[in-house]
C-alpha cells in the first residue's frame, strides 16, 4: 500500500522524527531488488568538495572576471557518480511521482515510508527554505536550492532561482537513501537514492538577470504536509524586508548595474543575513550560513558571504529587519555570484532577487526551527 494520503504522510512523518526506527522498517520487495530500510540521505564532503572545485574552475574559464554568474550546479555523470546518483540515462528513464528507489541494476522500486523524510539538510526534512533540488530535464541534469514558500497550507509554492527552470519543468526532491541488502556472496549492502517528483514550475522568469530571476514552483497535493514555511536552523521568515537605499557604493561589484541607490546612513540597510542551502563543498548536506548585505534597490540586494553553485535559488533572511521589532523577515533568492578570485575561498560577493518581487503571498515561518513538518504549524 502506498501511503499517499496527506493524515498518514503527516503522521509517519512525526513518527520518523520522533522514533528513527521507524525510518528502518521493512519495505516491499520488488522482483529485482530489495529496499531493506530508509534512512536521512546524506553525501560524502570529500565529493562534494571535487564538486566545488571543479565548478569553480568551470565558473572561473567560463565568465570574464568582475561579472556575475548563475549558480545552478550542472551535472555530468561523473558528477553525479561522486554524489551517489546514478548515470544521467537511468535518471531520466522514468518519472518519480510515488517515491522511488533507484538500484544499481537500473531497477526501481516504488516505496511509501521514505517520501516522509524528503531531504532538506542533515537532521532537517521537508519540502522548505533550504532544502535541496533537483532538475531533471533532457537538456541538464542540475541542483539547485529553494527559497521561500507562498501560499497557505495545502496549497502552499515554493520559490527558487528562474534559471533552475522553465514553466512546466518538474522539480524534484531527494526523499531519501535506501538501503539495498546484498545477502549473496557476502556483500555488504548498498545505499541507494529515493527520489520525489514534487511539484511543477507555473511561474519562472527564466534567466533574466540580476534582480529578475525567480520561479515559483506548485507544491502537488499529496505532497503538501511535506511543506514547511520555516527555514532549516535559523527559523522565519516573518513578513518581507522592504527597505531600499546602500551603505556601499557597488559600482566595482557589478558591471550590469547602470545605476545604484543613492548612498545613506540608514542603519536599517546593514542588515545581517542568515541564509541555508546546498552549495557544493560548503552547503554540503546543508549547512546554516551567515553574511551582510549592504545594497538594497527595489530589485536587488547584494551581500557577502559565505555561497558556492548548488545554493541558487535559496532563500536569505534578514538577522533582524526593517523597523524596530523586526525579525527574520525574507529578503531575498539567491541567484548569482562575484566571478573572481575569491571563488576558490567560498567567501564572495552575492547578488539575490528581491522576494518582494514574486507574485504570490508570502507564508510565515516560526522564528524557532523544527526538524520536520508538524500538522497545523507554520
Amino acid at each position: 500500500m502506498h501511503l499517499r494520503t496527506p493524515t498518514l504522510r503527516a503522521i509517519l512523518a512525526l513518527l520518523v522524527i520522533a522514533f528513527p526506527a521507524a525510518a528502518s522498517m521493512s519495505l516491499a520487495a520488488s522482483p529485482a531488488a530489495t529496499l531493506a530500510s530508509a534512512g536521512e540521505f546524506t553525501v560524502n564532503p570529500d565529493a562534494m568538495c571535487k564538486l566545488r572545485e571543479s565548478w569553480v574552475d568551470h565558473l572561473l574559464a567560463t565568465y570574464p572576471q568582475g561579472t556575475w554568474a548563475p549558480m545552478k550546479m550542472v551535472l555530468s555523470d561523473s558528477d553525479l557518480a561522486l554524489m551517489g546518483l546514478p548515470p544521467r540515462d537511468v535518471l531520466l528513464a522514468q518519472r518519480y511521482a510515488e517515491p522511488t528507489a533507484l538500484f544499481p541494476d537500473g531497477s526501481t522500486q516504488t516505496v511509501s515510508v521514505s517520501a516522509l523524510a524528503a531531504y532538506a539538510g542533515t537532521g532537517c526534512i521537508g519540502i522548505r527554505p533550504g532544502a535541496w533540488l533537483l532538475l531533471l530535464s533532457r537538456d541538464e541534469i542540475a541542483l539547485c536550492s529553494m527559497a521561500h514558500v507562498y501560499g497557505s497550507p495545502g496549497s502552499y509554492e515554493i520559490s527558487t532561482a528562474g534559471h533552475c527552470g522553465k514553466t512546466g519543468d518538474v522539480a524534484t526532491v531527494i526523499a531519501a537513501v535506501g538501503n539495498f541488502d546484498r545477502p549473496f556472496f557476502g556483500l555488504p549492502a548498498v545505499s541507494v537514492p529515493i527520489l520525489l517528483d514534487f511539484g511543477t514550475f507555473v511561474k519562472s522568469t527564466g534567466d533574466a538577470g540580476i534582480g529578475k530571476d525567480w520561479a515559483l514552483i506548485g507544491i502537488n497535493a499529496p505532497d503538501q504536509p511535506l511543506v514547511s514555511p520555516t527555514m532549516c536552523f535559523w527559523g522565519g521568515p516573518i513578513g518581507m524586508y522592504r527597505d531600499t537605499g546602500a551603505t556601499v557604493a557597488a559600482t566595482l561589484l557589478d558591471r550590469n548595474l547602470v545605476s545604484g541607490p543613492t548612498l545613506s546612513a540608514d542603519p536599517f540597510l546593514v542588515q545581517g543575513i542568515v541564509h541555508y542551502g546546498h552549495g557544493a563543498g560548503i552547503g554540503t548536506d546543508g549547512t546554516p550560513r551567515a553574511g551582510t548585505a549592504f545594497y538594497w534597490t527595489s530589485t536587488t540586494m547584494i551581500w557577502e558571504g559565505a555561497i558556492t553553485p548548488g545554493d541558487s535559488g535559496s532563500a536569505s533572511n534578514t538577522l533582524t529587519g526593517d523597523s524596530i521589532g523586526a525579525d527574520r523577515q525574507a529578503a531575498g533568492i539567491n541567484t548569482h555570484i562575484f566571478v573572481d578570485p575569491s571563488l576558490k575561498t567560498g567567501i564572495g560577493y552575492l547578488a539575490s532577487t528581491r522576494a518582494t518581487l514574486v507574485t504570490a503571498t508570502l507564508a510565515n515561518g516560526q522564528l524557532v526551527p523544527y526538524p520536520a513538518p508538524v500538522p497545523g504549524a507554520p
